[in-house]
């Protein structure tokens, strides 16, 4: 079993029970009348050097990364701190995440805001958009294309974004049609990162989409080689939630060079 499918597994009972508790018509009845947030694919096609900075506790390649997150703190300092957009991770299993985080980032900053998760059901869609996202994360390599379409087009449906994406070159050809292009540098087999292969991937990424380098971009140097070849941001999480103050390294990232 891959790592994506034990992900799957694991969430699918608690997903299972949360419809039971609140059926999908109900729910999205509640996300349609959601107050809106700000764009979040708009937000990249500026000029600029722009980051989208991941609030995470964890992650299954590096196990705990910040202890006790204050993500209402952490979400201010980084907003002051010149973040395009906030990424929250919601995944309570093995990335120590929860929906709860997302509704209080909603609540304390106006960014744009990603639900990062696993997200392989519309239900995990309307929960999004209900609680506060303004977009959401759909993996190529976890969805057949029926899927991946079928998710896409229920998050326009609720207004959301989406960003898709890709760890291959058949992957970035599955998820052109979303708002945004992902390119992740993390090989989803060993955990092992090539930024490399990440430029070699946001070359052929010329969809006129936004594209987003993900994972491994630890400094200046990481930010220029990737925006020489066409990155219009960056996702950046460990580097930031593993800094003393994540709002202090985001300034570093964002005014070096």
């Amino acid at each position: 079993m891959s790592i994506l499918q034990e992900i799957i597994a694991k969430n699918r009972p608690a997903l299972n029970e949360q419809k039971r508790l609140m059926p999908l018509a109900e729910l999205e009845a509640l996300a349609k009348s959601a107050p809106a947030r700000p764009g979040f694919a708009a937000a990249f096609r500026t000029s600029g050097r722009h980051v989208i900075a991941e609030l995470k506790n964890a992650s299954p390649s590096k196990g705990m990364i910040r202890e006790n997150l204050e993500v209402r703190e952490c979400a201010a300092e980084l907003e002051k701190a010149g973040a395009t957009a906030l990424s929250v991770l919601t995944e309570p299993f093995y990335f120590k995440g929860s929906l709860q985080y997302l509704k209080t980032v909603s609540e304390t900053v106006n960014l744009p805001l990603l639900r990062k998760d696993f997200i392989f059901d519309s239900y995990q869609i309307a929960q999004a958009k209900l609680n506060g996202a303004s977009a959401i994360l759909l993996i190529a390599a976890m969805l057949s294309a029926s899927e991946f379409a079928d998710l896409l087009a229920y998050a326009h449906s609720l207004g959301l974004d989406v960003l898709g994406e890709a760890h291959t070159e058949e992957e970035l050809e599955a998820v052109r049609n979303a708002d945004l292009v992902g390119v992740n540098a993390r090989n989803l087999h060993d955990f092992s990162t090539s930024l490399e292969r990440s430029a070699e991937l946001i070359r052929l990424a010329s969809y006129g989409k936004p594209v987003i380098a993900e994972s491994a971009i630890r400094n200046p140097e990481d930010m220029r080689i990737l925006e020489a070849v066409g990155a219009s941001g960056f996702l950046i999480g460990e580097t930031l939630m593993r800094a003393e103050k994540p709002g202090s390294k985001l300034r570093e990232l964002l005014e070096c060079c």
